[in-house]
């Protein structure tokens, strides 16, 4: 169990003292959900430490006020880490992932995760440089294929389209996701929680409701399950539900009857005791 939660601006509005300490009390309300690491991404960089939220908050503020990386900003992401795979000791591990034109962070589990085997070529492709360490978790899947997929298609809402055709299958995520290239926001939810609230000018969201109550966000609602909608500046340009069953069939026409058994499996012992008796 992890937690995801931030905030968007829209127009030309930034964020202010107030936002700032609403974004520290949302890291501290999302370190419910997981005290294995936190990291952010502010519009400029992603910061991200082995350690509780409150803890990496204070850190920040012995050497610089934490609400300096806020104030300013028109974007603020963040994710609180419960570890499923990957040390969260090897700081690779952690969430958000800056890739070449997305960073973006997930609450979840892939539970057929495949440890990547990418070469130079597709270290560039993928992060735009040679040199990068690759992180060991079931997480780094889900970027990684949306990035081979806005390669592919130069388009961002056919990227994470086309990247979560099998994942929703294969696992839960709630996901934020930011495009680079365009400005723009994606969010997205299956079998996880997500919810969206609104304070003035801008958009908060986080992994449970209570959270974003407590920071004083109106008009809360829930993503429903598959859920995908991609904000810009201005407003929603993109909002769709997956189709997960035809995604379903494209899914058991691909693997094998192997795979099918284990699949079936899957969703029929081990997911309903992880899903519904811890990790909701």
């Amino acid at each position: 169990m992890c937690g995801i939660g931030g905030v968007w601006c829209f127009g030309q509005t930034k964020l202010d003292e107030k936002d700032a300490q609403r974004t520290r009390s949302l890291a501290i309300n999302l370190e419910n959900r997981g005290k294995d690491a936190f990291g952010f991404y502010n519009g400029e960089k992603v910061i991200k430490f082995p350690s509780s939220a409150s803890d990496v908050i204070q850190m920040i503020d012995n050497i610089r006020p934490f609400k300096d990386l806020v104030i300013g900003r028109n974007t603020f992401l963040m994710h609180t880490r419960a570890t499923t795979s990957g040390n969260p000791l090897k700081n690779k591990n952690n969430h958000p992932f800056e890739l070449k034109d997305i960073v973006f962070a997930h609450n979840g589990i892939i539970y057929e995760h495949r440890i990547m085997n990418i070469d130079y070529t597709d270290t560039y492709e993928i992060f735009g440089d040679i040199t990068t360490d690759i992180p060991e978790t079931d997480s780094f899947e889900i970027g990684y294929k949306i990035q081979k997929m806005y390669n592919k298609y130069n388009d961002f809402a056919k990227a994470i389209g086309k990247a979560l055709e099998e994942l929703i299958l294969q696992g839960d995520m709630a996901l934020w996701i930011y495009d680079k290239r365009q400005d723009l926001l994606a969010l997205f939810r299956w079998e996880r929680p997500l919810y969206i609230g609104y304070i003035g000018n801008k958009l908060w969201f986080a992994s449970e409701k209570w959270m974003l109550k407590t920071i004083g966000a109106k008009d809360i609602d829930e993503l429903i399950d598959g859920e995908l909608v991609i904000f810009s500046r201005n407003h929603i340009v993109y909002s769709d539900i997956l189709d997960v069953e035809d995604h379903e069939e494209h899914f058991l026409r691909k693997y094998s009857r192997e795979k099918r058994y284990y699949r079936e499996y899957y969703w029929r012992e081990y997911r309903h005791y992880w899903y519904e008796g811890f990790w909701h």
